[in-house]
């Protein structure tokens, strides 16, 4: 018989540590309880749907399957298994060590992986195996802020180089994982295809020098490695960030870094408030994933459904008003800037139930620039009955509640935003030619199409 496992959620959104409860997890279900204090405390819970306010004392429970097997939440703790990863490379790195073997893969290797680096990562949730190691943990954590300056001593910077410079440019160098822990901590794992880390920098600095998350007087930030496979990419994010800026999106700070043959995009963290504490955030495919246990993959839901699915949230959850009508404005950018992997795990809520909103635009790459990604939406959606695309995304206006007259808006705002969009690709140097031709070409096939059916409206 398998046996359960136990783990504790702590979390710093008060700024002091404090235990939120008991996590458990069987073959059958995760169950997380709350403690009598944090119950108490009126602070917003573990995730949203499994909130205090929602629950009180009773467990929290949801069914686990091998493709979500813990509660969906924590699934962005845990290091996913993409090539490049390198949270998770990282991470078996240390755990070989510690057990003197190679991690066998299933759900005890991916529990102690929940175990090693599910606490500092993004949002307001820590996992620990126990409520020592999560004093100790929140001690050291103090002390690392309290030096500045700890990742840039040279001999710790050198292993980070080293580290990077295998894992992502496929280089034959050796690094001492353990002091890439010292410097970084366990890296919190942030999901996705290409590498990221969680670190500091100095914001306008022009040469990548890293500090440990949280390092005092510095920016906190998601750093992306740019994969030689995927050369220019990172330029063409930047681009995409600016262009979600000037259209009045809340975009983050973002800064583009180079180093030799390492690129770099810092994109500063906004689940943390002005004073540098956690702001709870969470993805949409959790939220989703956590109200309808038949939910399971991204495939599971149309994109005509998804406004639907935010009206059935705003009963429970107090959703900005105007929540569904700026989804459907993101979805109109992705599609005419090549963003076709705007999937559930790149929208995100910030908040807890009293007060939701999304999230800033992140990872808005056009990725249908490379072919093998030439997707129009990773969020499938039901073509039937409609003579293109083009038509179809104009109709999806009033899926999201739209009148004719608001998603004709939307529609008008996407293209004058976009504008410029094919001149400011084909100017990017480092996007390799026929990635550059490529992107050029769809938008403006997706131009055209909503061009032909918006102004019908």
């Amino acid at each position: 018989m398998t046996r359960n496992r136990h783990a504790v959620i702590w979390t710093c959104i008060s700024g002091e540590p404090e235990k939120m409860g008991d996590l458990l997890l069987s073959a059958q279900q995760a169950s997380f309880t709350y403690t009598e204090d944090y119950i108490s405390s009126a602070q917003a819970g573990f995730c949203l749907l499994g909130d205090a306010s929602i629950w009180g004392a009773d467990t929290v429970v949801y069914p686990v399957s091998e493709r979500i097997p813990v509660f969906p939440r924590m699934l962005s703790l845990i290091p996913g298994a993409n090539p490049r990863n390198l949270q998770r490379r990282h991470y078996l790195d240390l755990l070989k060590a510690r057990l003197g073997k190679e991690p066998p893969p299933g759900l005890e290797t991916e529990w102690r992986l929940l175990m090693m680096g599910g606490h500092g990562g993004i949002g307001h949730v820590d996992v620990f195996p126990d409520d020592i190691s999560a004093e100790q943990w929140y001690r050291t954590r103090a002390s690392l802020n309290d030096d500045p300056g700890v990742a840039k001593r040279s001999g710790r910077r050198s292993q980070l180089w080293r580290m990077l410079k295998r894992e992502v440019l496929d280089e034959n160098l050796d690094f001492d994982a353990q002091q890439i822990e010292q410097v970084l901590g366990p890296t919190p794992s942030v999901g996705g295809m290409i590498s990221k880390l969680l670190v500091s920098v100095t914001p306008g600095g022009k040469s990548p020098v890293f500090y440990a998350p949280g390092a005092s007087n510095k920016k906190s930030v998601v750093l992306k490695v740019e994969p030689p496979e995927y050369r220019g990419m990172l330029d063409l994010e930047a681009l995409c960030l600016d262009i979600h800026a000037e259209s009045g999106f809340e975009v983050p700070w973002h800064q583009r870094l180079d180093d030799e043959d390492l690129h770099f995009l810092a994109v500063e963290r906004f689940d943390q408030s002005a004073d540098g504490l956690p702001v709870p955030m969470e993805s949409l495919f959790s939220v989703l994933a956590t109200g309808d246990h038949k939910f399971r993959e991204s495939g599971d839901i149309f994109l005509q459904e998804l406004g639907g699915k935010l009206d059935r949230l705003s009963r429970v959850a107090n959703l900005v008003p105007d929540t569904n009508e700026q989804m459907y404005r993101r979805i109109l950018m992705a599609l005419l800037t090549g963003n076709g992997d705007l999937h559930l795990d790149n929208i995100a809520l910030l908040g807890g139930v009293a007060d939701c909103r999304l999230s800033p635009i992140y990872d808005p790459a056009p990725m249908r620039a490379w072919p093998r990604h030439n997707l129009v939406s990773a969020i499938p959606y039901n073509p039937e009955g409609y003579e293109d695309r083009g038509a179809l995304f104009v109709d999806l206006g009033g899926s999201f509640g739209l009148s004719a007259r608001q998603t004709r808006q939307c529609i008008h705002d996407a293209l004058a935003a976009t504008s410029s969009y094919t001149e400011r690709v084909a100017a990017l140097d480092r996007v390799p030619a026929r990635q550059r031709q490529q992107l050029v070409e769809i938008v403006r096939q997706e131009r055209l199409l909503l061009e032909k059916y918006g102004s019908a409206l």
